[in-house]
C-alpha cells in the first residue's frame, strides 16, 4: 500500500495555543519541529505554516492495549498502523503477538516510510497449561521466570504479558524478575483466581472482578460478561485492594461495548466505522454463525448480561478514579473494535464513568507517556516540553473539554512528519479500495479459513 504524502521539518507553527490536558493551556506560541523533536524555541528555519495559525495543540494520544495483526500478504500491520495515525493515536503498547510477526511486520513498515505509531510491546504470553496463541512461553514454575525475562528484554521488549494457567507464586516470581530487569507486567487474572490474590501490577479487562465459581466457562466471553454475582460490596473490596497494593487497572470497557453491536449484526456490519477494516473481519471472523467460536450463537440473554457487566464497568471506573486507583486507556483487539477510533470510544466511556473530560485528556497523553516514555528512551513522551517527541495533533478549537479526538482534528504530527486530515482520509479510502479489490477479497477468505480452523479462540 501506498503511504500518505507528510511533511518533515523544521517546520513551525505560528501563533497556536499548546494544551497540555488538565494541566495548562499557553497561548500565542510559535512551536517548531526540528526532526523528530520540539524545538526549545523557533529559529526561522524552514517552513511557516500559516494554515494552523491559531490552531490547538495537543499531545498525541496513547492506547495502553491493543494487538497489530501478523503479518499477511494483505499488508493488515500497514492498514492498522494508518488507522491509528488517522485516529491521532502515535503511541501504542502491543500486549501480545499472536504469532510472533507483527511487531516486526510494524517496525519494518515505519523503517519503510510509512506512518505509525511508536511501539511499546510485551512480546510472548507466559502461560501454563493449555496454550492459546502460538507467541507463548510455557511456564512449568517460578524458577524460570529470570530466564523468561531475560529473554523479553534482550529481545527489546519493555513488558511481560502474564496469560493464562498462572499461579500466584508464578506471577510473583515475573514480577520480581521484571523489576530487576526494568520491564513492567500486564497481564490477566488467571480463569481459577480472584484479583486480590494475585497482585498482578497492570490488570487487563476487570478479570478477576468475577468470583470464578460465576462463569460459565473458560472463554473471554464468559470472563467479560458473567458478573451476575459482582456487587457493589465486591467492586469496594477490588477498589482497596488496589489501593492498598498500588496496582493499576486497564479496563478496555470499549471491548464490552462492542460486543452488543451482535444486537443487530447486520446493522453493525454495515457501520461505516467498521468498513475501515477489511470485509473479512465484519463477514468471517466476526460472523456470529461462523465466526470466532467464542461468540458464536451469541443470543439476546448473553448480550442481557454484555449490557450488565459494563454497567457494572462503568462504576467501578468511577469508583477507582474516585478513590485515585490509577486507570489506563486501552482497547484490545475483539469483534467490532476499530483501530484508532476504539480508543476515541474508550475515552467517551470512561467520560460516561464520570472522569471528567480534560482528565480522560490526561491519562491517554501524559499519563500514559509517564508509564512507557523511559522504556522507550522518551522520558517526555505525551508532553509538549521542548525536547520532546513530535508526536502531536493539532485541532481548530480546544479538543479537551470534550472526548470526542475526531471533531475539529487538523492534522496529525508523528515523529516529526506532519499528516493532514485529507491526506489520512485520502490514504484511508485508498486502503478500503485496495482489500475490496478481487485479489486481497480471496486472500482474506483463504487466510479467515484457515485462522478459524487452527487457532485456539477461547483466549
Amino acid at each position: 500500500m501506498n503511504p500518505p504524502d507528510g511533511l518533515t521539518g523544521p517546520f513551525t507553527l505560528p501563533d497556536v495555543t499548546l494544551v497540555q490536558p488538565a494541566e495548562s493551556s499557553t497561548r500565542h506560541t510559535e512551536l517548531q519541529i526540528r526532526g523528530d523533536r520540539i524545538a526549545a524555541r523557533a529559529d526561522g528555519q524552514g517552513r511557516i505554516l500559516q494554515e494552523y495559525r491559531g490552531a490547538y495543540v495537543v499531545p498525541g494520544l496513547v492506547d495502553m492495549h491493543t494487538h497489530l495483526p501478523p503479518k499477511s500478504p494483505l499488508h493488515l500491520t500497514e492498514s492498522v498502523l494508518l488507522l491509528n495515525i488517522a485516529h491521532g493515536v502515535t503511541t501504542i503498547r502491543d500486549a501480545g503477538d499472536a504469532d510472533g510477526t507483527s511487531g516486526d511486520a510494524a517496525r519494518q513498515a515505519i523503517e519503510r516510510g510509512h506512518p505509525g505509531p511508536r511501539l511499546s510491546t510485551a512480546g510472548s504470553f507466559v502461560t501454563r497449561g493449555r496454550t492459546r496463541w502460538p507467541n507463548s512461553v510455557q511456564m512449568t514454575g517460578p524458577g524460570q521466570a529470570a530466564d523468561i525475562v531475560a529473554r523479553a528484554a534482550d529481545a527489546g521488549h519493555r513488558w511481560i504479558k502474564s496469560y493464562e494457567g498462572l499461579g500466584i507464586a508464578d506471577i510473583a516470581a515475573l514480577v520480581t524478575a521484571a523489576e530487576r530487569r526494568g520491564l513492567g507486567v500486564l497481564g490477566h487474572v488467571p480463569t481459577a483466581l480472584r484479583h486480590d490474590q494475585t497482585l498482578l501490577p497492570d490488570a487487563q479487562h476487570f478479570f478477576g472482578v468475577a468470583d470464578p465459581g460465576d462463569l460459565g466457562a473458560d472463554t473471554v466471553l464468559c470472563r467479560s460478561t458473567d458478573w451476575r454475582g459482582v456487587t457493589d460490596r465486591r467492586l469496594e473490596e477490588v477498589v482497596r485492594h488496589s489501593l492498598d497494593h498500588g496496582l493499576v487497572h486497564t479496563p478496555t470497557l470499549v471491548a464490552t461495548e462492542a460486543l452488543l453491536s451482535y444486537r443487530d449484526y447486520d446493522a453493525a456490519r454495515r457501520d461505516p466505522k467498521t468498513g475501515m477494516l477489511p470485509p473479512l473481519y465484519a463477514d468471517r471472523l466476526w460472523h456470529p454463525q461462523h465466526g470466532f467460536p467464542v461468540y458464536r450463537g451469541i443470543d439476546g440473554a448473553r448480550l442481557d448480561l454484555v449490557a450488565q457487566s459494563l454497567r457494572l464497568k462503568l462504576r467501578l471506573v468511577g469508583f477507582m478514579h474516585s478513590a485515585g486507583v490509577p486507570l489506563r486507556l486501552g482497547t484490545d483487539s475483539q469483534p467490532f473494535t476499530i483501530p484508532g477510533q476504539a480508543l476515541h470510544a474508550e475515552m467517551r466511556l470512561f467520560s460516561q464513568a464520570g472522569v471528567p473530560a480534560p482528565e480522560v485528556w490526561r491519562m491517554a497523553t501524559s499519563g500514559a507517556g509517564r508509564t512507557l516514555g523511559p522504556g522507550l528512551g522518551e522520558p517526555a513522551l505525551g508532553t509538549l516540553a521542548p525536547g520532546a517527541p513530535a508526536d502531536l495533533l493539532l485541532y481548530d478549537a480546544d479538543p479537551t473539554s470534550r472526548t470526542d479526538p475526531s471533531d475539529g482534528l487538523k492534522a496529525v504530527v508523528t515523529q516529526g512528519r506532519l499528516y493532514t486530515r485529507a491526506a489520512l482520509d485520502a490514504a484511508l479510502a485508498a486502503d478500503r479500495r485496495r482489500l475490496r479489490r478481487p485479489l486481497p477479497s480471496l486472500l482474506g477468505r483463504v487466510g479467515s479459513k484457515r485462522v478459524l480452523r487452527t487457532t485456539d479462540f477461547a483466549f
